[in-house]
């Protein structure tokens, strides 16, 4: 690991989080970006969500690294604020992906993703203790080792009210970056998302974290739902967070890259004009960075009587307790049980938007089996989803749970001849991707009609014997474009 003493982060410029949807936006300009950071993770597959092996998608790193501009690293998946260690098949493929791009650093988020066995199926709070600082540090040097680069942490956005015992969100921070002498990656709107929905204001966790430490800025859009402002990176950065990003940006001294993120689905809707203002919005921030920092960095006591109140010890759950009441919550719809009346509500968000994650994977994987069971099922596609979500644990990846949603349909018994062939039909072009071999698929008749029903989203009648075979064939890529990576002991 380089220690934080030796390094000081390069002036990178701007950048977006890459995606596909970008693409055609650096064709228009292919200038208009300094950066662009990589969430690897999302060109993986993986044969088990925790243990792998996992695949890369070499021929998407490749086409990446050949793109013009600066590359940086964001982790997704080896989430280090809970008891779940760093994985060392995924840490170990992120120090080779980070080689190839020359990533200087790389960053991960300060959260928790559930237990080491369990997924929550969304990123949680980390318990804000001693023993939760304690918990964090050590992930953070061991990932650092294990990935061969400076590591900076992103800070989060909690829908849930910071408990009494808890640090506030500020001295948190500054206690685990400090004692794991690493970076700090400051989400500007996670933070307007906790000053919208009452959690901590944005000037006081400022005050409290050592602002030399930040080297990486992300903006983003959001949106407000149920009484809440959601992280959902959805467009433009509202007005008011352009304001404050202004202001903060200039005492920021170690800056080094100021990135923007944003989903495909809502990128593919913007136009150019709409890209250029957000570029230029950037650049208009990236200029004034440090430009009225000072030196020393005024920084509050991470533990007093402001930031921890008094409760008896008895009620403060170690960090495995911690997630996993978290987890069974949020997976298992258990909100009531939380001894703290105020999470209910924020649970149950949590809830909403893990299982809205993992239908939209299923949307993306499945998309015959999926328009075929919304147009069967009609009010009762809910109940349906519902069933599904309790009974069977988030896959994590997509591939994954579009498999064990159609060995779930299998066993739930409702699979009639004509979902069961669009479900093989589906499935056969996953088993594409994964085996880099042609797929024979058997449907009961001519599927051009059932096909043409789903796209006007009718009905569709089995269609007259004979049984067909269908052959696909894979495409434009195959197995043989990922690289399977183990660790041999």
């Amino acid at each position: 690991m380089a220690e934080y003493a030796d390094f000081r982060p390069p002036k990178l410029g701007i950048g977006f989080i890459f995606s596909a949807g970008l693409r055609p936006f650096l064709q228009h300009n292919s200038s208009v970006l300094d950066v662009l950071e990589i969430e690897p993770q999302t060109l993986w597959l993986a044969d088990d969500p925790f243990q792998g092996p996992f695949h890369e998608f070499t021929a998407g790193i490749d086409l990446i690294a050949e793109l013009p501009g600066h590359k940086l690293v964001h982790s997704v998946g080896v989430p280090l604020g809970g008891t779940r260690p760093p994985c060392p098949a995924q840490s170990e493929l992120l120090r080779a992906t980070a080689a190839r791009l020359d990533s200087p650093w790389i960053s991960e988020h300060l959260s928790v993703a559930g237990t080491p066995h369990q997924a929550a199926g969304f990123l949680l709070p980390p318990l804000q203790t001693e023993k939760g600082v304690a918990t964090a540090v050590r992930n953070i040097r061991r990932f650092a080792e294990m990935t061969d680069r400076p590591v900076a942490i992103e800070t989060g956005v909690a829908y849930l009210a910071r408990k009494p015992f808890e640090m506030s969100d500020g001295s948190f921070v500054a206690r685990v970056v400090e004692e794991a002498d690493c970076g700090i990656l400051l989400d500007l709107h996670n933070l307007y998302c906790n000053e919208l929905n009452g959690r901590n204001s944005i000037d006081s966790f400022l005050s409290e974290i050592p602002l030399e430490r930040v080297w990486e800025v992300h903006l983003a859009g959001g949106v407000e739902m149920d009484g809440y402002w959601l992280d959902s990176h959805n467009g433009t950065m509202p007005k008011e967070l352009f304001a404050r990003a202004v202001e903060i940006i200039k005492k920021l001294p170690n800056l080094g890259a100021l990135n923007f993120e944003i989903f495909d689905t809502f990128l593919n809707n913007i136009d150019f004009d709409i890209f250029d203002a957000i570029t230029e919005e950037l650049r208009f921030i990236w200029n004034l960075a440090g430009s009225e920092s000072t030196v020393a960095v005024e920084i509050q006591s991470p533990v007093s009587e402001s930031n921890i109140r008094d409760k008896p010890t008895s009620l403060i759950p170690s960090p495995e307790e911690w997630e996993h009441a978290l987890t069974k919550s949020v997976w298992k719809c258990e909100h009531g049980k939380t001894i703290w009346s105020q999470d209910i509500e924020p649970l149950s968000l949590y809830t909403r938007l893990a299982q809205s994650f993992r239908g939209s994977m299923l949307a993306q994987a499945l998309p015959r089996t999926m328009r075929y069971l919304l147009i069967r099922e009609q009010g009762k596609i809910s109940e349906l989803m519902q069933r599904y979500f309790l009974s069977i644990n988030p896959k994590l990846y997509t591939p994954l749970e579009a498999n064990a949603f159609v060995k779930w349909l299998d066993e739930d018994e409702t699979l009639d001849p004509l979902l069961r062939a669009l479900t093989e039909y589906d499935i056969a072009f996953l088993n594409i991707i994964r085996e880099g071999l042609p797929q024979i698929v058997k449907f009961p008749g001519n599927p051009a009609s059932v096909f043409e029903a789903l796209a006007e989203a009718r009905m569709p009648e089995q269609p007259p014997p004979p049984t067909w075979e269908i052959e696909i064939l894979p495409d434009s890529f195959t197995i043989d474009d990922f690289k399977s990576h183990t660790i041999l002991s």
